[in-house]
């Protein structure tokens, strides 16, 4: 990637600690990938701004990544064949910029994925975990619980014992150190050996099993603890023996309630006498059900609130509003209709 970090936030380069707290927090609430399920240019994008934010408010990164963005003199770690206080661009100037960003501020960010290893499988990429799409009942999402389900787990290998590959031997390129370097003009930069992927060996053979991913799937019945406060695309993380799994939710909707952030929502209907006189009702809750006194000459549209019956979360529970529907008869009998007339008359 060559965007500026700066550019990334949206920041100017003299930008505050605060103000670049602020345009994190403004970017990651609008590219989480809870508020976007599904898309992965948002969850790219959002790693791309956490991987900024992340480099931008440490001072000691900041400050090297603003030599190594300006190709200054550079005070921080050399590049092989750089002397002290040289750029470790060389004579290429930015040319170099991902490389010196992979160097070191770490090799997975910013689209820096390794290499595949020659004969060996090994993809030097960092393995994704797997996304896993299960259903959860309203209720169980908003007050968390256990839900059953069958997922792909991935587990070591059993033929190559997790390795991708068999007849282990010193990678050629590197000669087992792992990285190699590369010219920039006069200076040279290291680098994850593209041959095996950083880890200084390759293999004699491929495993025949996994295809070189040193893991296989199996179909396993698990149990998943959602935590209170989930909601539809809320993703959990389920680790079992090394392994993990993401498991994005899918809450089922409810014919009755509705969720609004901490609140539930819902909509009871009474009839004119009853909201003339007032009444009393058994309203379903995420509880069960609880009384709701509707006082007299309650308007149609009323909100009343059921405190406590709502979400928890975060350290604090909410609410559940029962908006009031005044239900009149469509085709009122003749008796309704005198009764009807003897109210309008007075």
């Amino acid at each position: 990637m060559n965007k500026d970090l700066y550019s990334v936030l949206g920041v100017d380069e003299t930008a505050s600690e605060d103000e670049i707290k602020k345009a994190y927090r403004k970017l990651a609430k609008k590219y989480h990938p809870d508020a976007n399920p599904g898309d992965s240019q948002a969850e790219e994008r959002f790693k791309e701004v956490s991987e900024a934010y992340e480099i931008l408010t440490d001072p000691e990164k900041r400050q090297q990544y603003d030599q190594i963005r300006q190709g200054g003199a550079w005070t921080g770690p050399t590049s092989a064949g750089a002397g002290a206080g040289e750029s470790p661009f060389g004579e290429g100037g930015m040319g170099g910029f991902e490389d010196i960003l992979r160097s070191f501020f770490g090799g997975e960010g910013f689209g820096f994925e390794g290499r595949g290893a020659a004969g060996g499988g090994f993809t030097g990429s960092s393995r994704r975990p797997p996304v896993a799409r299960i259903k959860v009942p309203f209720a169980t999402a908003a007050l968390g619980g256990r839900v059953n389900a069958r997922l792909e787990i991935p587990r070591s290998c059993p033929s190559c014992s997790g390795a991708g590959g068999h007849g282990r031997k010193q990678c050629p390129r590197c000669g087992g150190s792992g990285s190699v370097s590369s010219r920039q003009g006069a200076f040279a930069t290291m680098h994850p050996c593209p041959e095996c992927g950083g880890r200084g060996f390759t293999f004699e053979s491929v495993c025949a099993i996994c295809g070189g991913s040193g893991q296989v799937s199996r179909t396993e019945n698990v149990t998943i603890d959602v935590p209170p406060g989930s909601d539809n695309g809320s993703t959990l993380r389920l680790s079992a023996d090394g392994s993990q799994v993401m498991v994005r939710l899918e809450v089922a909707p409810d014919s009755f309630l509705h969720r609004e952030g901490r609140d539930i929502h819902c909509t009871v209907g009474i009839t004119a006498p009853q909201a003339v006189l007032g009444t009393t009702l058994k309203i379903r809750t995420l509880r069960g059900k609880v009384k709701l006194r509707v006082p007299p000459g309650t308007q149609p549209g009323t909100k009343l609130r059921l405190s406590g019956q709502g979400v928890p979360y975060r350290g604090a529970t909410g609410d559940q509003i029962v908006t009031v529907d005044v239900k009149l008869p469509a085709s009122p009998s003749p008796e309704e209709k005198r009764h009807w007339e003897a109210l309008r008359s007075g």
